[in-house]
């Protein structure tokens, strides 16, 4: 069976369970919901007449693979598994930052609840506009990564998102100066 046979199979499944449970999830791209979380976190640097940060790919990278193996191996932490810290992973990305790094994470959900009702499930999704408000107004609300977010010495960031098959939203944010 043919490569585009098959995700063509496994997407009919996935849409013949979701319209069974109920469903209607609204579509959400890793690449909108990053550059909205970078338009919101911007947003923020201008309401206190700081420059926005520059969006820098390479770094987006490196954030979007921290995101997508937090979801793969479903941990949640700036350091993985092995010991690896947001340093020691922007050094093996052959990275380098002048002055400083840092590292802000969330992990958010596709859905706010689900509702049983016998065999029956049905879901309150969360928007795209959803899921990015609460993840930077998250952030906001934290101490240490709005300190992140206002840090002049910090003039790139990088945003990658990942989404585990449990509906789990896993968000990176790297900053460097």
């Amino acid at each position: 069976m043919s490569s585009r046979v098959s995700r063509i199979l496994v997407a009919t499944v996935i849409l013949c369970a979701a319209t069974a449970a109920g469903a209607r999830q609204p579509p959400i791209t890793v690449s909108e919901l990053e550059q909205r979380i970078n338009a919101l976190v911007n947003g923020e640097q201008r309401a206190r007449s700081l420059k926005p940060l520059d969006l820098d790919q390479d770094l987006s990278k490196i954030a979007r693979a921290h995101s997508q193996d937090m979801a793969n191996r479903g941990f949640f932490n700036h350091v993985n598994p092995e010991g690896e810290t947001p340093r020691d992973r922007l050094r093996r990305a052959g990275y380098s930052c002048p002055k400083t790094t840092g590292e802000n994470i969330f992990q958010n959900n596709l859905y706010s609840r689900v509702t049983i009702s016998g065999d029956r499930k049905s879901y309150d999704w969360n928007s795209l506009g959803q899921i990015a408000g609460s993840t930077v107004g998250g952030w906001m609300h934290s101490s240490g990564h709005r300190q992140n977010i206002l840090n002049r010495a910090y003039r790139k960031t990088g945003i990658g998102a990942a989404i585990a098959t449990d509906g789990q939203v896993y968000v990176t944010q790297v900053f460097c100066g």
